[in-house]
This record gives structure tokens, C-alpha cells and sequence, in this order.
């Protein structure tokens, strides 16, 4: 366990949870809408919940090693400030900068106020516009495609209070804790929906305690590993591969059966279902002979999850640049739409990666040599 974030399929992991969220947020044609592959594949938002799975493993998994230091607190923060600050606040100015130039009444506007960014918290500004206003996703277009960056603020938050309890927790109440966190996730998005009074609420999907089933799942396999409850062989990985399989077809049975009235009546539960099916995926990862850990050792995908923070950041930053410079011409064409939208997909990926890899080199990699 001591050596865990170091595996290389790891860094598979977070570049196919980085692939599925472009994916979803490339899609731009809506004509495609009634088509299951497309479906499936603008369903890469859940992406994030990956993501979450992989922090919540990976940051335990370090809180637990380091628990005894006389330094826990400060070499957690420091790190963390080191990983994600530069890069996020660097994003954040430019937005300002680009505000100002343009329209610089709109800087401090209530819910759209650049100070929700700036304090980290643009998911609960979201939250708020949506539960008051009536508005659904802050940032989506008035601040340059900076929406996404509500995950960030979600993980950061968790980060608050996640190392004092695993400092005052004893060790084997932490898994007591974690399942009881993936019980009563759905249950807190049904509370949020009702007091905001909603289905489908912004504040269901963005708030920190609505969006703890990945992480507790993360957290709950990096326990399980590090105590050796859990081993990477026999009857264990057996029954982990199939709980696996199963939660992740019932994934895939509220993302396409959307009219059936039992997802309709049940669709909290997509969570719950993506934080268990994902957090398999990531034990599969680490198993040796899994087909899971082949595909995530690919050269491919742990390249790209070597950038996947740049690529993250950057993809929706410059949509409209995208739109005007990529979609328009390419529609003036007179292409058909479906080559439109491949066009699209490439040209802005090839786009984000430049940025993700000038990214790593002169902000990212300064920063993260000071660990």
C-alpha cells in the first residue's frame, strides 16, 4: 500500500476518467440525442464520479501511511496546495482578466460573482442560483466554460475534514464509517431535493455531502488494503469483479432506460451505484491478470493521465474559442454533422492537450518539485 499511487495503472485510471468527461463535453449535436451510443457516450460525465473514487483512494491511502507523523497536517495541506492551487488560480485570474476587458460590471454579481471562484466554493454558488433563482449551472456560459471546476471544489471541501477524522478515528472504525456514508448518500440527495424542492436539483449534484458515495468508496478500498483486509486474489477478487460487473449494468440501465418509471423514481441511486461500480474498477486495476489493470497500463491512457489535471482545467475554458474557430467552419463546410462532431471532438482535444502540456511544464511540474 505504501507504494500504491505509484502504479502505473493507476495514472490509466485517471486517464480514462479524463477521456469520458471531454467525451461527454465535446458532444455537441443533439440530433444524436435518440441514439444509444450516443447516449452512452455523453454519459462520460461520470467521469467525475471516477475521479472521485481515485482521490478518495489514493488521498486515504496516504492520510492512513502518514497518520503518526508529527507532520500530517502540514505535509497533507501543503501537498494538496501545491497540486491543485497554481494551476486553478492561474485559470481563475485569466477569467478575471478576460471579464474586465470585456465586462467588468459583471465581476461581482451575486451567484455569478467571481468571488465564489476565488473562495473555492463555485459549487455552492451553483447550488444557491439554482435553488433561489431558479437557474441551473453558474459559469456555463457567462465566465468562459469555468462550470466544471464544481468537482475541484467538491473534493477540496472533502479534504477539510476528511484528514481530522482519519487522525481521531481509530483504524477499524474508518470502514464502519465509509459504508455508512455510501447508505445514506442517496438518502442525502433526496433530503437536498426536497428542501430545495426540486427533483433533480443543481444542489443534489454539486454539494459536498451529496457527492460522498465515490469518494467513501475510494476511501473504504484504501482501508480495506492497507489494514490487508482485502487481498488482490482468489474468492475476494472474485466476488469484488462481480459486484463490479453487476452495479456497473445497473449503471448503465438508469443511464439509457431514462423513461422507465423505476429510474425515474429511483435516479438518486446513480450515485450510490457509480461510487461501488467504479470503486471495483479501481480494485480490478491493481489486480494482477485483470483485464481491467491491461486496458488501464495502456501507454495511451497513462499518458494521459499523466496530463489529466491540464486537460481537466483547460477543456472548457476556451468553448467558445472552440465554437467560433472549430464548429463554425466546419459546419460552413457543409460537412455532414456527424463528421462535424468528430472533426469537433479532435481538433478540440488536440487544442486542450497543447494547453495541458505547456500547463505541466511551466506551472504544474515548478510547483509540484517543491514536494
Amino acid at each position: 500500500m505504501s507504494n500504491i499511487s505509484r502504479i502505473s495503472a493507476l495514472d490509466g485510471v485517471r486517464g480514462l476518467a479524463t477521456l469520458m468527461v471531454l467525451s461527454s463535453h465535446f458532444l455537441f449535436q443533439p440530433q444524436f440525442g435518440t441514439r444509444w451510443w450516443w447516449e452512452l457516450a455523453h454519459s462520460g460525465w461520470l467521469g467525475v464520479d471516477l475521479f472521485f473514487v481515485l482521490s478518495g483512494f489514493l488521498i486515504t491511502g496516504i492520510l492512513l501511511k502518514t497518520k503518526d507523523s508529527p507532520a500530517y497536517f502540514r505535509g497533507f495541506y501543503w501537498r494538496r496546495f501545491l497540486r491543485i492551487f497554481p494551476l486553478y488560480y492561474t485559470v481563475v485570474l485569466y477569467a478575471m482578466l478576460a471579464i474586465l476587458l470585456v465586462d467588468p460590471s459583471r465581476m461581482w454579481r451575486g451567484y455569478d460573482s467571481m468571488a465564489w471562484l476565488l473562495a473555492f466554493v463555485p459549487n455552492v454558488a451553483m447550488a444557491l442560483k439554482d435553488a433561489f433563482l431558479n437557474e441551473g449551472w453558474l459559469y456555463q456560459t457567462n465566465y468562459a466554460g469555468l462550470s466544471h471546476l464544481w468537482s475541484l471544489a467538491v473534493e477540496e471541501q472533502f479534504y477539510l475534514f476528511w484528514p481530522l477524522i482519519i487522525w481521531l478515528l481509530p483504524r477499524k472504525w474508518i470502514p464502519v464509517l465509509c459504508v455508512f456514508i455510501l447508505a445514506f448518500s442517496q438518502q442525502a440527495r433526496m433530503n437536498t431535493d426536497a428542501l430545495v424542492g426540486k427533483e433533480w436539483s443543481v444542489a443534489a449534484y454539486v454539494l459536498p455531502y451529496c457527492r460522498l458515495d465515490g469518494l467513501a468508496g475510494g476511501s473504504l478500498l484504501a482501508t480495506l488494503l492497507f489494514h490487508k483486509r482485502l487481498t488482490f486474489k482468489g474468492i475476494e477478487q472474485i466476488i469484488i469483479r462481480d459486484l463490479s460487473f453487476l452495479t456497473f449494468f445497473g449503471l448503465l440501465y438508469f443511464l439509457v432506460a431514462q423513461n422507465d418509471e423505476f429510474v425515474k423514481h429511483h435516479y438518486h441511486l446513480r450515485g450510490t451505484l457509480a461510487g461501488l461500480a467504479f470503486t471495483g474498477f479501481v480494485y480490478l486495476a491493481l489486480c494482477e491478470k485483470s483485464l481491467v489493470k491491461s486496458l488501464c497500463q495502456n501507454a495511451f491512457l497513462r499518458h494521459i493521465g499523466m496530463y489529466s489535471y491540464g486537460l481537466y482545467v483547460f477543456h472548457q475554458l476556451l468553448r467558445m474559442p472552440y465554437y467560433w474557430y472549430i464548429q463554425q467552419p466546419l459546419e460552413a463546410a457543409g460537412l455532414p454533422l456527424m463528421w462535424v462532431q468528430i472533426a469537433y471532438m479532435l481538433l478540440a482535444f488536440a487544442a486542450t492537450y497543447a494547453l495541458a502540456r505547456l500547463s505541466w511544464r511551466f506551472i504544474e511540474k515548478p510547483f509540484l518539485d517543491l514536494k
